[in-house]
């Protein structure tokens, strides 16, 4: 029989923190939007699916290339995915998504190659873990479960470090615009960190002996490659005008050994020469002739970013958990109000927008709600692991 033991996703948590109606709808209502999932979640979704199959291990083996797997996931859909939002100097920039996932993973692949050192102990590996009744618990004690909640995930990876015999936690992350300034206080990454040890151990798949270092987040951002001509540093540079490309004329006969007088009368004879002609001269001269550093550099396509965790962090988010487990049970048995917390993201942020809307304006917000959402088990990747 089913045990009632509640399960707790990450992504729960935090639309619990964000906002308690839109847990409610997700989360215990089982509220999806019908049809495909949103463009983001979407690409999102394939690209993991792309690096779990390239990293499947065990140790340094890998997969087939993550572009095939994210061209087999595409196939035929057609869809467009937002690689730059709208700002007064530009308009919101838009790319297909299959082109788009095949350069990116093709640049990834370019960039980091088969990742020698990783050796790879576990891909995509799930977890539960129960989490108990707090000392102050005395609100549910009419209740007749042994444990509070089942906290439930997956990580991304789980590798061991070829050279160090360190243990590491995989988190992809792929987005129009890399930010890594919350990575320290990330409550996904954090709480995968405190739980992956005694995870992993039960499930024998590392020694108790064996250490971990931390967690490393896998940025691949939305974009294609700056194609623009790049200076020594890697700078992306301008259109060269005619005085750069005087200046590397007269560079390049200085270096040939040409007398002043000559240099001088070459100079002089080419500074009226039109853009065309002197670009058709440095050609002739088989000179690379590039412009100024542009003030506009492109944003890094990949980072990679290791963050490393302390016994007192691992303590802590261990008592968040437990807290919003507790919290989750009080909303649960209606103990406390389902509050509403309305921000200027919601338009973009939440999915329950428009529902949302109908409700506060006392709207028909239950027949929109029966026609544009469908009701799924939203622990249903998880609810095996919670049958006694």
């Amino acid at each position: 029989m089913p045990s009632q033991i509640p399960i707790i996703r990450t992504s729960e948590r935090r639309d619990f923190l964000r906002c308690q109606q839109r847990w409610w709808w997700a989360w215990r209502e089982g509220l999806r939007p019908r049809g495909q999932a949103a463009p983001p979640l979407w690409f999102g979704t394939g690209q993991h699916i792309a690096l779990g199959n390239w990293y499947c291990g065990p140790g340094l083996k890998r997969g087939p290339h993550p572009a095939e797997t994210w061209q087999a996931y595409v196939g035929d859909t057609v869809e467009f995915i937002k690689t730059r939002d709208a700002s007064d100097e530009d308009v919101a920039h838009y790319e297909e998504a299959g082109a788009l996932g095949t350069v990116m993973l093709n640049g990834y692949v370019e960039k980091y190659g088969r990742d020698e050192h990783k050796m790879y102990i576990a891909p995509e590996q799930t977890f539960s873990l129960d989490i108990p009744w707090p000392e102050n618990g005395d609100l549910f004690k009419r209740l007749k479960r042994i444990v509070m909640a089942r906290y439930a995930g997956t990580f991304d990876g789980v590798w061991r470090h070829a050279d160090t015999g360190l243990i590491w936690l995989d988190e992809h992350k792929t987005a129009k615009a890399i930010f890594t300034g919350h990575l320290e206080m990330d409550t996904q990454g954090g709480s995968y960190w405190t739980v992956a040890g005694r995870v992993l151990r039960a499930k024998k798949l590392i020694k108790a002996t064996d250490r971990f270092a931390g967690i490393e987040y896998n940025f691949l951002r939305k974009g294609v490659p700056d194609d623009r001509p790049k200076d020594a540093e890697g700078y992306a540079t301008n259109k060269p005008v005619k005085a750069d490309y005087l200046a590397a004329l007269e560079a390049h006969w200085t270096k040939a050994g040409i007398d002043k007088g000559s240099l001088a009368a070459e100079m002089a004879r080419h500074a009226k020469a039109t853009l065309g002609g002197l670009e058709a001269l440095a050609n002739a001269n088989k000179l690379t002739v590039l412009g100024e550093r542009s003030k506009q550099q492109s944003a890094p396509l990949f980072l990679r970013v290791q963050v490393h965790k302390t016994s007192s962090q691992n303590r802590d988010q261990l008592q968040r958990i437990q807290d919003e487990a507790w919290m989750m049970e009080a909303a649960r048995r209606g103990l406390t109000p389902i509050l509403l917390n309305p921000t200027r993201d919601c338009s973009w942020d939440c999915r329950f927008y428009e529902m949302c809307q109908l409700k506060q304006n006392g709207g028909n917000w239950e027949d929109y709600r029966d026609l544009k959402y469908a009701v799924e088990d939203p622990y249903a990747d998880h609810r095996k692991s919670t049958d006694d």
